[in-house]
């Protein structure tokens, strides 16, 4: 990440995403906007439900979900992020499908620059975690919708190794910077999707998990009085221990590639010891599924084990 340190949050998250999104070449652009809508059927809701709504996505990235919505049948969609490149990305990625219901606004998810109770939808996927205040974020998109409307809310969850070894990883990102790990990118060979994750992940400036009882304590402060938790269709690396077990294999890749080819002896280095560190992960990994396959610990237990609560996806009604 940019190391200016008179930069907000705000304006560091902005632009670290807003150099993410526009790699994406159209194929794979049209694949995530498409996986919103699997997910969306693949967890039982209803086909049809977007015809007709005033929908806003806060915290919109490249305007994927924003299009995606449309494609179903929203009758608007208003996109708002902190990102302006990634805000003029969507922009151009709407005007070439030729989206017209679909626009872009650049706002914080902490200031909503909307009245109250203008919107029957709120999509606001893997964003208040990496914000100054959740709380302030929850109360603004709970502000904004109308009652009976609903929000889709992902947030990353608590426990398992992913996480706390991800923590480890962004201390010796830190160490090597994002120049760095963007060369290691290039030599692991990794597609923009994978890069935008991948980055991400190491150098957004604030990343926090939370704990399912934390997220429904949340929820209830910011006034919403029931919800229900997507528990299937998640279709990415949190399907099982075996999938997030590629995941952390793919992500090794990283820095066994740019440990081989750095010309920095000190950079060589730290990505040396962040491999050794990320080996010994997946060793444990691999460990414990065979204790699963062993019959010594049950799925559930493995689950917890590697992954803890994953990705909270839910959708909460005002």
């Amino acid at each position: 990440m940019a190391t200016n340190s008179t930069a907000t949050i705000e304006q560091q998250t902005g632009n670290l995403y807003g150099q993410l999104w526009p790699h994406y070449n159209d194929k794979l652009f049209l694949e995530s906007v498409a996986l919103f809508e699997k997910r969306w059927n693949a967890n039982g809701e209803p086909a049809d439900f977007f015809v007709g709504k005033k929908c806003l996505d806060v915290g919109c990235g490249g305007g994927r979900y924003c299009i995606a919505m449309s494609a179903m049948g929203a009758a608007s969609v208003t996109g708002v992020d902190v990102g302006q490149d990634g805000i003029r990305d969507a922009t151009r990625r709407a005007e070439q499908m030729g989206v017209t219901n679909v626009h872009f606004r650049h706002a914080s998810a902490l200031e909503l620059p909307f009245g109250n109770e203008e919107f029957d939808f709120v999509c606001c996927s893997g964003v208040l975690h990496h914000t100054r205040s959740i709380s302030r974020g929850f109360q603004e998109i709970y502000r904004v919708l109308k009652p009976g409307g609903s929000l889709y809310l992902l947030l990353y969850g608590a426990g398992g190794l992913f996480w706390p070894s991800n923590y480890v990883m962004r201390a010796f990102a830190s160490l090597v910077g994002k120049d760095e790990i963007e060369r290691c990118v290039g030599e692991a060979g990794y597609p923009a999707n994978r890069r935008r994750a991948v980055v991400d992940d190491l150098f957004v400036p604030v990343l926090e998990t939370y704990p399912a009882e934390r997220v429904d304590q949340m929820l209830r402060d910011a006034g919403f009085q029931k919800w229900r938790r997507w528990g299937g269709g998640r279709m990415d690396h949190e399907n099982d221990a075996r999938t997030m077990l590629e995941e952390l294999e793919s992500r090794t890749l990283l820095w066994e590639a740019g440990s081989k080819t750095a010309t920095d002896p000190v950079a060589g280095s730290v990505e040396k010891h962040a491999a050794s560190i990320s080996r010994g992960v997946i060793a444990a990994v691999r460990d414990l599924i065979a204790a699963a396959e062993a019959g010594k610990i049950s799925e559930v237990q493995l689950r917890d084990a590697v992954i803890g609560h994953g990705h909270h996806r839910l959708i909460a009604v005002k």
